[in-house]
């Protein structure tokens, strides 16, 4: 236990992590990046939303509402893969942010509780509950912005002192391999848009390998809505074919 603590304190932030100073295998920065992408869009929604419009309540529930549902996944496949490869050579080195998890789970909760008046409430109701969600749910993004950061630096610290590239790799395919195809594409939809360019071109090169063409291009449709043009046409032109009209 305490030399699992120590590596978690040896961490310095650093993408290299290694003493070679080498980029080492990062299982959380895409994935990551992409998170705090869709939770930025969600609280802007929930903040501008008119909670007396209906149709535009029950639209900005249903975007929180999926968005809980991401994060919730996220959760699990953290706790089944990641943690589970730090426990298994240092245990204790995941406890604080299983710890974490335990509570974004509680927070996730309750959010789904005022959820539910949002969606079925009456407009006064509705109104009350947008201003309570908005504060819940921006405490919810800070707290998981603050621990993203310690998986990103103090887990990966664990990480890539115990396991090669090779065995993280091998960690992160198993966990790509459990997401559902529709799932993963929700996940592409906010990753791809918030990485920089050379991120994205590395990620869906990678992708296009494995994919026929055809669903390759549905990646790519999902994703297009959130580049700008100017982004869009440098990913075309790095992936060396225009698989869908610009």
């Amino acid at each position: 236990m305490m030399e699992a603590m120590e590596l978690v304190a040896q961490s310095n932030g650093s993408e290299a992590g290694s003493k070679t100073g080498l980029r080492r295998h990062d299982m959380y920065r895409p994935v990551h990046k992409g998170l705090r992408n869709l939770m930025c869009d969600v609280l802007v929604r929930v903040g501008r939303m008119d909670a007396g419009d209906d149709a535009e309540a029950v639209a900005t529930a249903g975007c929180l509402r999926d968005m809980l549902v991401l994060c919730r996944s996220h959760l699990h496949h953290e706790n089944q893969f990641i943690h589970a490869a730090m426990e298994s050579r240092h245990y204790g080195s995941a406890a604080t942010t299983a710890g974490d998890h335990l509570h974004h789970e509680k927070s996730i909760e309750a959010l789904e509780v005022r959820l539910r008046v949002l969606e079925h409430g009456n407009r006064e109701a509705r109104q009350a509950a947008a201003q309570a969600i908005y504060r819940d749910l921006a405490l919810f993004v800070a707290d998981n912005f603050q621990h993203m950061d310690v998986e990103e630096t103090a887990n990966n610290a664990v990480l890539w002192e115990s396991h090669t590239d090779e065995e993280l790799a091998a960690v992160h395919d198993a966990l790509v391999a459990s997401i559902p195809p529709e799932k993963m594409l929700t996940y592409l939809r906010w990753m791809v848009p918030a990485m920089a360019p050379d991120e994205r071109v590395e990620l869906l090169t990678g992708i296009r390998q494995n994919l026929p063409a055809e669903a390759f291009v549905g990646v790519l449709a999902v994703t297009k809505p959130g580049l700008a043009e100017r982004d869009w046409h440098k990913l075309m032109a790095a992936l060396g074919e225009m698989p869908l009209a610009a």
